[in-house]
């Protein structure tokens, strides 16, 4: 069996000879330090088994020994005790949060004090290699606490950037390009990537920081979607912040992975170093270190999302809800009359819809209103809203539009339907059709509100039916 060492860093000499005393009782080879200094010294040049360290010494304390111990690749794997007089909680919880492995008191007894010893040596992870030499003497550690606390440093202001900037952030898509943009400047990647998948939908949010060419865009996606092991049905929203364009082919096989612990979803970040081979252990770490900040706010802004989306959303066609598009009625009603623009509306409302759920059951009734709500959707303009007014009525508010345009718009709609084919899971087809009533602003006059303009278009929604159907009124 290979001798145990132990270190033993304390700057009273009683301390330490008791401490030896007792270690060297249980078998363990002894080192001893009188202050920080020259326990980080010995603890980088002997590399002992163990670490027991006093906190409170001259020259250099034990908090940031500790910090130096657990941040050099050379010594992370050594076990750190804290043994000290302090017994509060807050100087317990410090050492423990700083990279302690253990914490005692002075007024433990000796069979205590072998027993953490036993524990730690047991738990102790294999050590990692190391191609960074020894410290020559104190100067080259006082050096090396330095660089470690500018680190902690960095780390901290990224951390605090990071959540700042995200916290505030009003969606998904704003919170992603302001954590990317964040580690973006400290990584110098081609491109960064988050993506988040539940269930029944995915977001994918790509910081581009130099174009990139089309076809690798579209592989990266693919990627990131396959990262998500997704199901083949689950719909994928797709952004992109950044120049895009033609750009050098990039080898997306060099990309950095890092897994997000996002609650209840398969999260992940993905970016491709500018120079693959500059990306050192220390900038890694840097990432991995931030990870878990980058999957907070990522979290809080889904969640944030879903919880408006909830509010204001039908839950089924993902289109406003009947409050939500009567709000936003009455938004372009003001802004109509404070800058004397018309607005108009249709009132849509699928034909002989009842006939969909008592011949197919109401699944296919439900997919009938998604799939018929997004061939609504696609044909309107960027600026028009369309909602969910009830059942299987929906209503389009068009800004600056006045009558006759609007009734063109209502025949576009008319025509998209009536091109649909829906095929349901029985792999039967159904074709819809819809009627529509459309009204306008200027209709009214002085007599404007959202009330009455939407009573108008449901009148002639009506004067449709009566019609025959399928048409658009007047």
């Amino acid at each position: 069996m290979s001798e145990r060492r132990v270190l033993i860093v304390d700057d009273s000499d009683v301390t330490r000879a008791v401490l030896a005393r007792t270690l060297r009782g249980a078998g363990f080879a002894v080192l001893e330090a009188r202050d920080g200094v020259e326990g980080a010294v010995l603890a980088l040049r002997e590399r002992p088994d163990v670490v027991v360290t006093d906190l409170e010494m001259p020259n250099l304390e034990g908090f940031p020994l500790l910090r130096l111990l657990k941040s050099d690749p050379a010594t992370a794997h050594i076990p750190v005790l804290v043994l000290t007089a302090e017994s509060g909680a807050a100087s317990r919880f410090w050492s423990l949060r700083t990279g302690a492995d253990g914490y005692l008191t002075k007024t433990h007894e000796p069979q205590a004090l072998i027993e953490m010893v036993e524990r730690l040596l047991r738990e102790a992870p294999p050590a990692a290699p190391s191609e960074e030499a020894a410290p020559a003497g104190p100067l080259d550690v006082l050096g090396r606490v330095a660089r470690q606390l500018d680190r902690s440093l960095l780390q901290a202001t990224l951390v605090n950037t990071l959540l700042e900037r995200g916290m505030a952030a009003a969606d998904f898509d704003e919170a992603s390009r302001s954590a990317l943009e964040t580690l973006g400047e400290v990584v110098a990647a081609r491109f960064l990537a988050v993506a988040v998948g539940e269930a029944d939908e995915a977001m994918i949010h790509v910081l581009l920081q130099e174009p990139i060419r089309e076809e690798d865009l579209e592989e990266l996606t693919g990627r990131l979607v396959e990262s998500l092991e997704l199901a083949p049905t689950t719909p994928v929203e797709v952004e992109f912040s950044g120049g895009r364009g033609d750009g050098e082919p990039v080898d997306l096989g060099r990309c950095v992975w890092f897994p997000l612990a996002v609650r209840g979803a398969a999260a992940t970040l993905c970016f491709l170093p500018r120079e693959p081979e500059a990306f050192d252990a220390r900038t890694r770490a840097l990432c991995e270190g931030l990870t878990g900040h980058l999957a907070l706010v990522l979290d809080n802004a889904r969640l944030a999302q879903r919880l408006r989306e909830l509010s204001t959303l039908d839950s089924l066609t993902r289109l406003l809800n009947h409050r939500s598009i009567l709000d936003r009625l009455a938004v372009e009603l003001e802004g109509a009359r404070r800058y004397g623009h018309p607005v108009s509306v249709i009132l849509c409302d699928f034909d002989h819809f009842k006939e969909v759920n008592d011949t197919h059951g109401h699944l296919a009734g439900d997919r009938v209103l998604r799939e018929g709500a997004a061939a609504l959707r696609r044909v309107l303009r960027a600026t028009d809203v369309l909602g969910r007014y009830g059942g299987e009525e929906f209503l389009v508010v068009l800004p600056s539009v006045d009558l006759d345009p609007a009734r063109q718009a209502a025949e576009r709609l008319r025509k998209a339907l009536e091109r649909s084919s829906i095929a349901l899971p029985t792999r039967e087809e159904v074709r819809i059709s819809a009627s529509f009533g459309v009204a306008a602003s200027g209709e009214l006059a002085e007599r404007l509100t959202g009330d009455l303009l939407v009573s108008l278009a449901d009148r002639r929604l009506y004067e449709a039916k009566a019609a025959g159907r399928n048409r658009v009124c007047p």
